[in-house]
């Protein structure tokens, strides 16, 4: 049978022959070109998914009609491809992967540029497009713990805050950032330790919703979303909700008691069960989300659970909150005049991964993605 959304993926690696196989689990999509200018993984590709192969992303757009592009590169290369999927491709629906760029004018152009033609854009393989989350913040949004006061992030925000950070603003129901004051676990103005900077603070949503983010790893992790009436708990993967009781035995401090009446259908982690019958790794529920996210958007014109905006969103409330650091902790508004500055992400992030690990164990990774 024919799917009824074609798709092209731009770099088809490790993450990238993930997110093929996720689009070919969906019914209504199927992978058929991939352009990769690496020519052992298009081969590689090709022949994995039965898809034709490019050189690069302009050939594919040029002899191609894509309903969806996925561009799953190294973060250098996003901000331009992403763009260039946009002005040129013809696509319905972009994604990319995290984080969406390293400086908020590379930001500020891939979000002009799909706003530009109406292209709904995943940001990626992201916790934000759990489907649980979902359905915990439209309990809370029913009422389930009152009025939302704040959120506690047990994340330290690096690379953007594209995972944690997107997170909380879901919970804060993506609100505009007012204001934000910040600290690092690092020297906030060596630009050379940016993908090791452990960035935390405090932002004032225009809601008036508080988010406290921790800067250090600790036995904490997860989100707490608290409000007048309970309170929400979740490391992304479990899900616990606190109501407010006068009782005795109240089981969190002194007036929670669990709710054991919510359950959450449980979440399949990356390669959980080993190979199916295919031969394939399952790429995660996370993932399975990511990917479901944009057809839904295109189907239904609503937004994807993670868009490229809330990722632009997260990533200048990290720069604001490192400059805040730089400026002795004083508020810092958003948003940022100084649309130059940047934050590098870690360096397996930034650059190609066959250069960095070797062709040898790059040959390895990307081969565990299927038994044959």
């Amino acid at each position: 049978m024919t799917a009824k959304y074609n798709v092209g993926i731009v770099g088809c690696g490790r993450q990238g022959t993930q997110h093929g196989r996720g689009f070919n689990l969906l019914p209504d999509t199927q992978v058929v070109a991939i352009a990769d200018p690496d020519p052992d993984n298009l081969e590689l590709a090709m022949r994995r998914f039965s898809a034709r192969g490019y050189a690069t992303a302009e050939e594919m757009y040029a002899n191609e009609k894509l309903d969806i592009v996925d561009c799953v590169l190294p973060v250098q290369y996003n901000p331009d491809m992403v763009v260039l999927a946009a002005e040129t491709s013809g696509a319905k629906g972009i994604v990319s992967e995290k984080p969406i760029a390293a400086s908020l004018a590379d930001a500020d152009r891939m979000v002009a540029a799909c706003e530009a033609k109406g292209i709904p854009w995943q940001g990626g393989n992201v916790d934000r497009s759990i489907s649980q989350l979902w359905e915990a913040r439209a309990m809370i949004e029913a009422g389930e713990i009152g009025e939302v006061l704040t959120i506690n992030l047990y994340e330290m925000t690096m690379q953007g805050g594209c995972q944690g950070l997107s997170v909380a603003h879901m919970f804060a129901r993506d609100a505009d950032i007012d204001w934000v004051t910040g600290w690092t676990n690092g020297d906030p103005f060596g630009e050379s330790d940016d993908e090791y900077l452990g960035i935390g603070g405090y932002i004032r949503y225009a809601n008036g919703i508080e988010c406290f983010i921790q800067s250090r790893t600790s036995a904490m992790r997860g989100l707490v979303v608290t409000g007048t009436e309970g309170v929400y708990v979740t490391d992304k993967r479990h899900h616990r909700f606190y109501r407010k009781v006068d009782a005795s035995d109240a089981d969190l401090l002194s007036n929670l008691r669990y709710d054991d009446s919510k359950t959450f259908k449980p979440f399949r982690p990356h390669a959980e069960g080993g190979y199916d019958e295919d031969g394939w790794l399952y790429p995660g529920d996370r993932l399975m989300n990511a990917m479901q996210s944009i057809v839904d958007s295109i189907t239904h014109g609503i937004e994807p659970k993670a868009p490229g905006h809330v990722h632009h969103k997260s990533f200048e409330a990290t720069v604001a909150m490192r400059e805040s650091a730089r400026q002795g902790h004083a508020p810092v508004k958003l948003p940022l005049e100084d649309r130059s500055l940047t934050l590098k992400p870690q360096i397996w992030r930034w650059v190609n991964k066959k250069g960095l690990f070797g062709e040898e164990e790059y040959a390895k990774q990307i081969g565990r993605a299927t038994n044959y």
